[in-house]
């Protein structure tokens, strides 16, 4: 009787200890159950715009390109008030082919040497008429001639290439004034044995900003 009671008392804290284990191990179970299966990740924040780092871009600066009608005394007293330049005058018209082709040639000069002292003044031959005038400025402005244009005139029916001085009424004609005004150097076809280039012009332009005024 001892004996049975002995393993009565055995079994029952046996089965006291495995029933406790069991409790604790749903309780650890369902704990471990509740926890979040994945690490949770931090808000994130929202990307600042990326800053402008490129200079404003401004409009460049542009030059009313305008046309004045003017008679040979004109010219001479518009020519007069460059005094400490050196000046190119470029005697063209729409209808002369080579002055067309060649015009941007004088834009250029005149951007590239202005700050050397070079000053440029185009005279245009072509007709007077409302309708001529507004074709002349139209290529003037196509060409972003940012100089003195003239669009030569002449009194009593007279005919502007004579009263101008153009030699043998042939265009291109080019001349250059050095800075007292002097006229040092001329470019015509008038005579088809002196014909010259564009390049020929740039060096005569160059040498000419070169001398400085006595």
């Amino acid at each position: 009787m001892s004996d049975s009671q002995s393993r009565y008392h055995h079994i029952t804290r046996t089965g006291s200890h495995t029933l406790s284990a069991l409790i604790l191990g749903l309780i650890c179970w369902s704990c471990s159950s509740n926890e979040p299966t994945e690490t949770s990740k931090p808000e994130a924040q929202p990307e600042a715009p990326p800053e402008n780092t490129s200079a404003e871009i401004k409009p460049e600066k542009t030059v009313e390109i305008t046309l004045t009608l003017s008679d040979a005394e004109g010219f001479q007293e518009i020519l007069a008030k460059q005094q400490g330049k050196v000046v190119l005058v470029d005697f063209w018209a729409t209808w002369c082919v080579p002055c067309v082709k060649n015009f941007h040639h004088t834009v250029e000069w005149s951007q590239k040497y202005a700050d050397q002292g070079l000053s440029v003044i185009s005279v245009s031959m072509d007709e007077s008429d409302e309708a001529t005038q507004k074709a002349v400025l139209k290529f003037l402005e196509k060409e972003d001639a940012q100089f003195t244009n003239i669009l030569a005139t002449a009194a009593d029916d007279q005919d502007p290439i004579d009263t101008f001085g153009v030699d043998g009424g042939a265009l291109p004609h080019y001349r250059i004034y050095d800075r007292t005004g002097k006229l040092i150097k001329k470019f015509s076809f008038a005579d088809p044995d002196k014909l010259f280039t564009q390049e020929d012009i740039e060096t005569a332009i160059q040498d000419a900003l070169k001398q400085k005024p006595e």
